[in-house]
């Protein structure tokens, strides 16, 4: 038995069919999306263990390529001023690394008078019970029992963070032995890197010709650079910062009269690189030197010094040398590093500067090249 044929019902029920497809892809979609926004903080998170992991097994070879990453601009340097080979301007490069390595140590084991510095540990200790017994003395005079008791937890919970510290300090200093073989190991790792740069190029180019297509590898190889050219001089551009905040932090605590100015200073100012994390310790350690060192005022204008310099530091340094750096605005550093710093905290303002850089890049190219396009046709249409 034949039944009628009807193309319309065939083109209801198609029609139908197609839009409870759509409507389920919809819906999963939006599921999707609910439950990526639901749970940001679980996938971010997540991201970043899978991150941290990679970085772990990948160590040495990451800290290889930062370190050759960075000598680079000096192996370049080497080679057109000397007219010496690559291998052989990677090799100066390194000797002289290592030259400078031993003689800030020698310089730093022997500028330091252990005499003097037992003696200071010693008066530091009794400075610091001094201060915490006149802490809790005017407390009590006033009956300020609440803050007295608020200070016990802080002083309670230092002391057990000291006390973990001293009882860990033979893990501490097998991590630090770990560390120091990694860097070892990064350091004739970036060695090879720097020297077989030009090989290690070229094979790199033939294997993404085969894998991803000439077209494509073309593409890829102008955003490396483009990468490359911004990071390069975001990295210019944080050391130079970082080398200004040093002299200032230094000579500034020096007037003051702070003990270890100078160490204090390079620790803080090249510690800046990292947001928040600089400007944090720098403040800390000058503070906390100054205050330990006997005299309270002192404390007050290391305080008001180091809280002036950062925030020269962030409102005129930061955006004016890294932004030229980068070529970006100093309106827009301070924006990407205030919107990276809200949406994924401290990693986030590490690289929103050069991120943004390469971003306007990118998009400075591609509205250039549909600038050149329009324009082209509109002459091709006039002639015609």
């Amino acid at each position: 038995m034949n039944l009628p044929w009807d193309k319309s019902y065939f083109k209801v029920c198609f029609y139908a069919i197609f839009t409870f497809i759509c409507i389920y892809i919809a819906k999963n979609a939006i599921d999707g999306i609910v439950y990526t926004f639901v749970n940001l903080g679980d996938i971010y998170t997540f991201i970043m263990e899978i991150i941290k992991k990679i970085c772990s097994v990948f160590s040495i070879i990451i800290a290889g390529f930062i370190i050759a990453y960075v000598l680079k601009p000096m192996v370049r340097m080497t080679a057109d001023k000397t007219g010496l080979k690559r291998a052989a301007s990677v090799g100066v490069v390194f000797f002289l690394l290592i030259i400078a390595i031993i003689l800030i140590s020698v310089l730093i084991i022997y500028s330091v008078d252990y005499r003097e510095l037992s003696h200071n540990i010693k008066k530091y200790s009794e400075n610091i019970n001094n201060i915490y017994n006149s802490i809790i003395s005017f407390f009590k005079r006033y009956n300020l029992y609440y803050f007295e008791s608020v200070f016990d937890s802080i002083n309670n919970l230092f002391y057990n963070y000291v006390k973990t510290l001293c009882d860990n300090i033979i893990n501490i200093s097998r991590e630090f032995i770990s560390k120091l073989v990694t860097l070892l190991l990064s350091i004739v790792v970036a060695f090879y890197m720097l020297r077989d740069e030009e090989k290690i190029l070229i094979r790199l180019n033939k294997y993404s010709d085969v894998f991803i297509g000439e077209r494509w590898s073309e593409r890829l190889r102008q955003l490396i650079t483009d990468i490359n050219s911004v990071f390069s001089g975001y990295l210019r551009g944080q050391l130079t910062d970082g080398l200004i905040m040093a002299a200032l932090i230094s000579l500034g605590l020096s007037v003051i009269g702070v003990p270890f100015s100078v160490v204090i200073g390079l620790f803080s100012g090249f510690s800046n690189i990292i947001p928040y994390f600089g400007s944090i310790i720098g403040f800390i350690l000058s503070v906390g030197m100054a205050l330990i060192s006997g005299e309270p005022v002192r404390a007050v204008y290391a305080a008001v010094l180091v809280v002036a310099l950062q925030q020269i530091d962030a409102i005129f340094i930061v955006p004016k040398i890294v932004g030229d750096s980068v070529k970006l605005s100093p309106v827009m550093v301070i924006i990407s590093l205030a919107v990276a710093g809200k949406l994924l905290g401290i990693v986030g303002m590490i690289f929103a500067v050069p991120t943004v850089a390469v971003f306007k890049l990118r998009l400075d190219r591609y509205c250039d090249g549909r600038c050149e396009n329009g324009k082209s046709h509109r002459e091709r249409i006039e002639k015609n």
